[in-house]
């Protein structure tokens, strides 16, 4: 019997490359996902609200952008810090870019820029100019990201976490 090596190397390269496909599609979809995440999370802090469901049931590591250490939170602690805080964070985040890495792609590193303003009690402006950098780390859990840290640090010229 004649083996068509011809043949097999094509379906071995088409194998490779549906493969490939999936592979990036799958990635792309990902990415695309935690940018939406990334872009809906701030619209919910900027309204009071947060979606514990995307934090880490275990709690998650912050590095706020007012320069204070590590700090690890449970969920509703962050809930509480956004819903009961005087202050109201009304950021953008611009830039955003997403990196996946690890053996199963379930690791996600995000950076990216956030820009607004602060406001306190009655709409008074505490920070007119807050420009920070941000960095989080995500892994999928149950088919969904969930944030296990973020850090923030100000941008030159701009305000970090500024407290009425």
């Amino acid at each position: 019997m004649k083996i068509n090596r011809k043949g097999n190397k094509m379906k071995k390269l088409l194998i490779v490359i549906v493969a490939l496909f999936i592979n990036n599609n799958i990635i792309a979809g990902d990415k695309e996902d935690i940018t939406n995440q990334i872009k809906q999370l701030w619209v919910n802090f900027s309204n009071k609200k947060v979606d514990i469901s995307l934090l880490n049931p275990n709690g998650s590591w912050q590095a706020s952008s007012e320069g204070g250490l590590w700090n690890f939170q449970s969920p509703k602690e962050l809930q509480s810090q956004i819903a009961d805080s005087p202050n109201t964070l009304n950021f953008r985040p611009y830039h955003i870019e997403v990196t996946i890495v690890g053996k199963s792609q379930d690791v996600a590193y995000t950076n990216y820029y956030l820009v607004g303003t602060i406001t306190g009690r009655g709409g008074k402006v505490v920070a007119n100019n807050y420009r920070t950098r941000a960095s989080g780390t995500l892994v999928k859990k149950s088919g969904k990201w969930v944030s296990v840290g973020e850090h923030y640090s100000p941008l030159y010229g701009g305000s970090g976490v500024i407290f009425d």
